[in-house]
């Protein structure tokens, strides 16, 4: 009973630790590892790990050889510095989110490609920095590239312009019954300028002047015969 209380023993001349002077380490060790499953923050952690490893190591010293104080000292400052450095850091991720805010990002998410422009930025339970995009959370590290607002509008357009002139029909097909679908193209490329329109491709600019052509053609011979009809009614009447 008496040897479970010492913190160790001398055997032979050589300072041996108890078997309770083991397990107290080892129950130190454990808890510190259980903390860090639970609390996944690196200031908190390093402080509580570094504070905890070092009260062990002075009550389980060498009473024979007890560490110099001069040793707990330059510990102590190199953790200070750690956690100076880690407060930065904090700090720093902290500016560059809100740095973020209202401008337009690229971000991949399970292997596809997410951009919009950044609402708000806030931090989760775990600490860990979010963007909103498109009204949904992201992790910050997420971010490919911050993107041109005036490129991501370009490209925008040039997708709704492609859009719908993928809906057209063939210029051959063309009806008075398309007026609709070549009305909502034609919106779209009147609201492009000469940079947003680089992005769409030659062939889809054929197709839709082809398509707006042959539609007016169509437009202008109806207009036609209701005008002869309209002009034969009256002579009759």
């Amino acid at each position: 009973m008496a040897e479970d209380l010492l913190v160790g023993a001398l055997t032979n001349g050589q300072y041996k630790k108890t078997t309770a002077s083991t397990e107290a380490t080892k129950s130190e060790t454990t808890n510190s590892t259980s903390k860090t499953a639970s609390k996944n923050n690196g200031t908190e952690y390093n402080q509580e790990m570094f504070l905890k490893l070092l009260t062990a190591e002075m009550q389980y010293q060498d009473p024979l050889e007890p560490t110099d104080n001069s040793q707990y000292v330059t510990q102590l400052a190199s953790f200070t510095q750690i956690e100076t450095l880690q407060t930065v850091k904090s700090s720093m991720e902290s500016l560059q989110a809100n740095s973020m805010v209202g401008k337009v990002v690229s971000l991949t998410v399970d292997g596809k490609t997410v951009e919009g422009k950044v609402d708000f930025v806030t931090k989760d339970d775990d600490d860990v920095m979010k963007v909103s995009v498109n009204g949904n959370l992201y992790d910050m590290s997420k971010i490919d590239s911050v993107v041109d607002e005036e490129y991501y509008t370009a490209k925008y357009l040039s997708s709704l312009l492609t859009d719908a002139i993928n809906a057209l029909p063939k210029a051959e097909e063309v009806t008075l019954k398309d007026e609709e679908k070549i009305g909502t193209a034609t919106s779209y490329m009147n609201a492009m300028d000469a940079y947003s329109l680089s992005f769409v491709s030659e062939d889809l600019i054929t197709k839709y002047n082809a398509v707006v052509s042959q539609f007016e053609k169509l437009k202008s011979a109806k207009e036609a015969a209701d005008k002869e009809s309209e002009e034969a009614a009256v002579e009759e009447a």
